[in-house]
């Protein structure tokens, strides 16, 4: 009789042993809709199509928030997106929502001396700190002549894409990916 009672308890420990608690579940409406993938070299922003694609950099559930007056976007993990960074540095990654094409922009690190004046994905290498930027350097960095023509150019660039960015912000807000202080 011990025996048959033990077996009945060794049945249950282990039927019950593989059920998870509620809180380590999550449901489906929590999947991100914001995909970042590589773009094929030697497209311009104009020509870009969902076939165009290459591989996912990372997605909306990798992002923990998003700061829109530093333009900082933090992840759950982020030392992880470094070596990505860094091998695509001056590569273009495109925005999705779904498969909806939003916007793109250039991978490019505190090690780069390029001046960009369209959107980039900045990663601050001493801070781990990474950014969507409207062009890299800070136009108060720039010191010659060609600022002020930066800061206009980088403007008008921002507002050909005004209509994606607030998509995008909005994603996120309905995400619960805003950071508010």
């Amino acid at each position: 009789m011990r025996k048959y009672i033990l077996g009945i308890m060794m049945f249950f420990f282990l039927l019950l042993s593989g059920c998870r608690p509620d809180s380590d579940v999550f449901p489906e409406h929590t999947l991100s809709r914001i995909t970042v993938k590589t773009l094929n070299d030697g497209l311009v922003p104009g020509n870009i199509t969902a076939d165009a694609t290459g591989e996912i950099v990372f997605t909306g559930n990798d992002i923990l928030w998003f700061d829109e007056s530093t333009k900082e976007i933090r992840f759950r993990n982020n030392a992880s997106h470094k070596s990505d960074v860094l091998n695509l540095q001056n590569r273009t990654i495109g925005f999705y929502i779904d498969d909806d094409y939003l916007f793109s922009a250039v991978c490019v690190s505190s090690l780069g001396s390029q001046i960009y004046n369209s959107l980039v994905f900045y990663f601050d290498i001493l801070g781990n700190k990474y950014y969507l930027l409207d062009g890299y350097p800070e136009a108060s960095v720039i010191t010659n002549d060609s600022a002020l023509a930066s800061t206009a150019e980088r403007e008008d660039n921002m507002q050909q894409i005004a209509s994606e960015w607030s998509a995008f912000i909005n994603q996120l807000k309905q995400e619960d990916k805003i950071k508010t202080d």
